[in-house]
């Protein structure tokens, strides 16, 4: 009976068959074992952060809630369809867009144009790029403030002053305007945000093997072929990461409406955060502002698996 639950080997007790068995698992398994317990941490970490808050996220874009009041009451989708109907979500999100594009392209084109020019052997290289490198570091508050003062509609503004002596022009009402304001919020945004862009291409230029530039000039390649043919490819990687992590940033705009222009005038600059944000905590529809929340992570979700898609089919 004793046989069955034991082995004797030499007078010492052998495992029960059933410890063997497991010993043999793990040992065939140890590297899986390994990576699961490197991962469940992160795995933990992302599911009640992450998951668990988008779930809530879309949960909570079902109700109609006003914070006072509970239970929400549930109504399904109808705040969606309240959004997609009402004209003047429809002039938000097409703010959303135009501002979030123009922000991303023109921090693309002229972040890579500084990189290129901070990337020569220049006197005070380091100055530059630190001047570059301020407003990502500087309080948004701070910075729509300044511009502000720069956009006074008296004479006395800056840009009033400026525009009077260089055109002879009188005074411009700015915050009036529909049509300069969403420039200077243009502006303002890519102002803010110009530094970011800035450091990571430059990055990605230094990281270039010089020989690939000494080869092609023996060959006879020119500036113009140089940029074409070598830099641009190089940096493509560094283009991918900075064209998605730039349309996440760019879709949010938010400290230039709140700041400078309060949505105005005319809903002109009015984007989806600023509307979120004005939704769920001055008119207290929580419902309305979390499904547009909503709608604009399924964009982002789809346009960035756009993006890594083609990278993928065109790059490997």
């Amino acid at each position: 009976m004793a046989t069955d639950a034991i082995q004797k080997d030499g007078g010492g007790l052998a495992p029960a068959p059933s410890t063997g068995r497991i010993r043999t698992w793990r040992n065939r398994n140890r590297a899986t074992i390994t990576a699961y317990t490197i991962l469940t941490p992160m795995i933990v970490y992302f599911t009640v952060f992450v998951w668990l808050p988008v779930i809530f996220l879309f949960v909570l874009s079902m109700m109609q809630w006003n914070i006072v009041q509970w239970p929400p009451h549930f109504v399904g989708l109808e705040n969606y369809r309240k959004i997609l109907e009402d004209p003047y979500y429809h002039k938000v999100i097409f703010n959303t867009f135009f501002l979030g594009l123009s922000v991303l392209i023109l921090n693309i084109v002229i972040g890579f144009s500084a990189a290129l020019l901070l990337n020569q052997q220049i006197v005070g290289r380091g100055v530059f790029r630190t001047i570059w490198y301020i407003p990502a570091i500087l309080s948004g508050a701070v910075m729509a403030q300044m511009m502000l003062v720069f956009l006074l509609p008296t004479s006395g503004g800056v840009m009033n002053m400026l525009m009077n002596t260089i055109f002879g022009m009188d005074p411009v009402l700015w915050q009036r305007s529909t049509t300069w304001m969403p420039i200077w919020v243009i502006v303002f945004t890519v102002w803010r945000g110009i530094g970011w862009t800035v450091i990571f291409f430059l990055a990605g230029l230094q990281s270039i093997d010089p020989t690939l530039y000494e080869a092609a000039k023996i060959d006879g390649a020119n500036s113009p072929q140089l940029l074409r043919y070598i830099t641009i490819p190089q940096m493509v990687p560094i283009l991918l990461f900075v064209t998605v992590t730039g349309l996440i940033g760019s879709l949010q705009i938010w400290e230039a409406p709140l700041v400078l222009t309060g949505g105005g005038p005319e809903n002109s600059t009015n984007t989806l955060v600023f509307s979120m944000y004005r939704d769920a905590f001055s008119n207290l529809d929580v419902g309305k502002g979390v499904a547009q929340a909503a709608m604009l992570l399924l964009v982002l979700t789809v346009g960035i698996g756009f993006q890594l898609r083609q990278y993928r089919r065109t790059y490997g």
